[in-house]
């Protein structure tokens, strides 16, 4: 039992450490940078409400190591959103989201807390559509690093190995989801990366859902 909990928590630990240095990487670069293009206020909120659902879900099952990791992801997501907001259209559409997204999820995991993981896979996928899709419209995959998807695919990975040890159905069908979505942006960055890198220019692009 002990060696299967060391074993479990070493999974989510090196899982939530990809989201995190991802995430850091992102947020130190639209510091640097300055350009918000390519976010979305709306999206990010919707990312941070996906970190509630988890934080909730993970609670419930008592498990205090994806929750602690959890809280650090969400705190990084919220410093995102906080920056993204400083664009006027966003910060707009931001207020919007946040208005309608925080009072539903706080009812939801009140009065159905039962449901929390569920809530953190329909905002997850909810957040990481616009992403594929305008990967696949555009074809544009500028401002997407490989490592970053070899990070994402790792903690993934590490996310459903650590979701099928411990018995978690709402964490194993998220992460084949975003497993799924990766796997297609990543089949369009190879084909068409050599196209963007011609243009010269990159922007930040959202990382996917962390879980």
């Amino acid at each position: 039992m002990l060696v299967k909990t060391i074993v479990e928590n070493s999974l989510i630990i090196a899982a939530e450490a990809f989201w995190i240095f991802s995430s850091w990487s992102q947020l130190r670069r639209l510091v640097k940078t300055r350009n918000r293009k390519g976010l979305s206020a709306p999206n990010q909120t919707l990312n941070a409400a996906g970190n509630i659902a988890w934080i909730a879900y993970f609670a419930s099952q008592a498990l205090p190591v994806p929750v602690l990791t959890n809280l650090i992801t969400f705190t990084l997501t919220v410093a995102t959103l906080a920056y993204t907001l400083g664009n006027r259209k966003q910060f707009l559409r931001g207020i919007v989201a946040i208005a309608l997204v925080a009072p539903l999820t706080s009812y939801v995991l009140i009065a159905y807390s039962s449901v929390s993981g569920w809530v953190g896979v329909i905002y997850n996928l909810i957040a990481s559509l616009p992403w594929v899709i305008h990967v696949v419209t555009s074809k544009k995959t500028s401002g997407i690093s490989e490592k970053s998807l070899l990070f994402a695919y790792s903690a993934m990975l590490a996310t459903l190995t650590y979701a099928l040890l411990i018995g978690s159905l709402p964490l194993q069908v998220g992460t084949c989801i975003g497993l799924l979505n990766m796997t297609i942006v990543t089949t369009y960055y190879y084909r068409y990366r050599h196209e963007a890198a011609d243009k010269g220019k990159e922007e930040p692009t959202p990382l996917p859902p962390a879980f």
